[in-house]
């Protein structure tokens, strides 16, 4: 959750302000779990800076870890100390209003039932607060996950669909978990604008996001150059056929002739990819690429009921 976050970016060194802030979050939520109370405690320790209650409370309990931990934050230096509770608070970010924390008084989610169950959760968010929610999502999804991994068997499969995966869902782990979530059931299906999302995101993991993923799917529209280059570069190159005739001229004399020969292209050229062809797609699968056909929901009666019955 803090590093789906990505606080502490107006920092220097934003991973050490990562570490601190969920040394600082992991003491507060364990003192409030321990008196039976809320996430508003924590928000509220927070924006005051008051780490005294929460200290009452670990030392009541004989929390001794935590409380020690949360001792090393309140004798930290003020204006690390101030950072630390910046960085915090912007991993709460989404439990700034009375609503949010009304709302997570009172939990409805079991994520062990629902990964024994056929149901369907929709998870959304506005353009606007994506990154606000961005932690909270991921969060829900880590606990899914580890629900589904602690299920006896991998029934019934489960289909995470992560549009816009690197802003709403930016998993940190998604490398992983794309890696190893098949063997227990858990299939996973990723879209990104372009490869530039997810080096933002994931780093240079982001480079074998096309290995990862089995089938990838790609789409006319990309602009990003390097994305452009792998798509071409994977579908690897052909042998064309070039026929060239010699004509003679009226003063050159002889007679006219032909040869043949081979020359080497790219099977997809990276203009090719990037304008792609009306109603189709290329999918990479494989050792070639080969392209799929894509139907408008206007196209399909059955979807067309679906949208007009919504």
């Amino acid at each position: 959750m803090a590093t789906a976050a990505r606080p502490g970016q107006h920092y220097s060194e934003a991973g050490h302000w990562v570490e601190r802030a969920q040394a600082l979050l992991a003491p507060l939520l364990h003192a409030t779990a321990l008196a039976e109370g809320d996430l508003a405690w924590v928000m509220a320790w927070l924006h005051r800076r008051d780490l005294e209650q929460p200290l009452k409370i670990l030392a009541h309990h004989r929390a001794g870890l935590a409380r020690d931990l949360l001792t090393g934050i309140s004798v930290t230096e003020h204006r690390e100390r101030s950072g630390i509770f910046s960085t915090a608070d912007s991993i709460l970010a989404a439990y700034r209003s009375h609503a949010a924390l009304d709302a997570a008084r009172h939990p409805n989610f079991d994520p062990a039932t629902f990964a024994a169950s056929p149901d369907t959760v929709y998870l959304c968010a506005p353009g606007v607060t994506q990154a606000q929610y961005a932690p909270l999502i991921v969060a829900l999804l880590q606990h899914i996950r580890d629900a589904v991994n602690r299920r006896p068997v991998p029934w019934p499969p489960m289909i995470w669909c992560l549009d816009e995966v690197a802003n709403i869902a930016p998993l940190p782990d998604l490398p992983s978990i794309v890696a190893d979530s098949a063997a227990q059931g858990l299939l996973i299906l990723a879209c990104l604008q372009d490869l530039s999302q997810a080096r933002a995101r994931w780093g240079q993991a982001a480079d074998g996001f096309l290995t990862l993923f089995p089938r990838n799917v790609i789409l006319p529209g990309i602009a990003d150059l390097a994305t452009l280059n792998i798509v071409s570069a994977i579908a690897g190159e052909m042998d064309i056929r070039r026929v060239t005739t010699t004509r003679p001229t009226l003063f050159s004399g002889g007679h006219a002739s032909r040869s043949t020969h081979l020359e080497r292209r790219p099977r997809l050229p990276v203009a090719a990819i990037a304008q792609g062809t009306p109603s189709q797609a290329i999918l990479l699968t494989g050792a070639r690429p080969t392209t799929m056909s894509l139907t408008p929901w206007f196209a399909d009666p059955f979807l067309r009921h679906l949208i007009a019955a919504a």
